[in-house]
């Protein structure tokens, strides 16, 4: 177990800054990665998720997405994130590590639903 852990913080190294204070802690240990790309991880999952429960609502049809259409969703959905990763660098609004976590999540839902559309053959 301490290897697998070992192993989720040299990966959460390599994509995040891993600043305990833009950082969750569950049970007094901090996540391997900030607040903003923990909201952004747990929101793909939701994403892909959200993309199968639709297919199989339809019966694993039903749905086809045109790329330029993922895209507009997608940089739609980043405007919370870029707003929020923005204003911080700038110094003008930094919000909590809630707030960050939050707002990275429309980003993560759009890009876990189309990944799972890619996944599924459904973005055309």
């Amino acid at each position: 177990m301490d290897l697998l852990v070992a192993f989720a913080y040299d990966v959460g190294r390599l994509i995040c800054h891993q600043l305990p204070e833009r950082s969750f802690f569950l049970g007094g240990r901090q996540l391997p990665v900030c607040a903003r790309c923990t909201g952004l991880y747990l929101s793909v999952g939701a994403g892909c998720a959200g993309w199968v429960l639709a297919k199989l609502a339809r019966g694993w049809s039903g749905i086809t997405v045109e790329p330029r259409a993922a895209l507009l969703v997608v940089g739609g959905a980043a405007v919370p994130t870029i707003v929020s990763y923005a204003t911080g660098i700038m110094g003008v609004w930094d919000g909590s590590n809630i707030v960050r976590a939050v707002l990275a999540v429309p980003l993560g839902v759009a890009a876990g639903a189309v990944l799972a559309a890619v996944a599924t053959k459904d973005l055309r």
